[in-house]
């Protein structure tokens, strides 16, 4: 079977495909933000004190970043049932691409919290500041400024993870287009119009991230969360 050119312009701007792609962008980013304020809250304790407390943070990030998404999805749209659990699609899918998420965002935050000077925590404590305001005036506003490259880059990432939503039934473009090859049988057709989406969306992306990288004067390459290479306690 020949490509197709009118298929392939046909479906390029279908509506259907055009809700798609936007409902993709709509799951992206409400994921992401469960990601960012469930991963800031296990950051934070992670960084706690008390043993216990870092224990279930540390096992938490271990689980949402050692097992792959797609067991975690069909964990929480075919599992929960089983215990008397149900998550429609939409609450499955955000659910579970936002705490896969939230792992990975803990390490990025913990990481832009560790790497704030020292010398900061010193004043703040000069100053007679408690842990608390210490971390909410002078630690995290700084983090904020270094965590903009990482979560930008775990933002594309997630992007893209979408497609897996497929898997349950969710339709988001890969699940749209799907439907659509099961209607025509143009594959090849209908593969590189999702591909053209994905691509014309995270270009998009990245473009946007550029310009706040510049605007804040931060770059992948420099200011960068360490991440991994700080494992010693940071106790305030």
């Amino acid at each position: 079977m020949s490509w197709s050119w009118d298929t392939f312009l046909a479906y390029i701007a279908d509506p259907l495909f055009v809700r798609a792609a936007a409902v993709t962008v709509w799951v992206a980013v409400a994921s992401q933000v469960i990601g960012v304020v469930v991963g800031l809250g296990v950051a934070l304790m992670q960084l706690a004190q008390n043993p216990v407390v870092r224990f279930v943070a540390n096992a938490y990030v271990w689980f949402w970043r050692g097992s792959p998404l797609l067991v975690q999805l069909f964990l929480l749209y075919f599992g929960l049932p089983q215990l008397g659990i149900r998550l429609n699609v939409i609450e499955a899918g955000l659910i579970g691409l936002g705490l896969n998420a939230s792992g990975f965002m803990a390490e990025i935050i913990r990481g832009t919290i560790l790497s704030v000077d020292r010398g900061e925590l010193e004043a703040a404590r000069s100053l007679g500041m408690s842990r608390g305001q210490t971390m909410r005036r002078i630690i995290l506003p700084q983090a904020a400024r270094l965590i903009v490259p990482p979560l930008g880059n775990e933002f594309l990432s997630n992007l893209r993870t979408t497609s897996l939503l497929s898997v349950i039934s969710f339709e988001e473009l890969l699940r749209v287009t799907t439907l659509a090859i099961n209607e025509t049988f143009r594959a090849t057709e209908l593969y590189a119009v999702a591909a053209v989406y994905y691509l014309a969306m995270t270009t998009v992306w990245t473009l946007i991230q550029a310009g706040i990288e510049r605007r804040l004067g931060v770059s992948a390459g420099r200011d960068r969360a360490p991440g991994r290479r700080f494992r010693f306690a940071f106790k305030i």
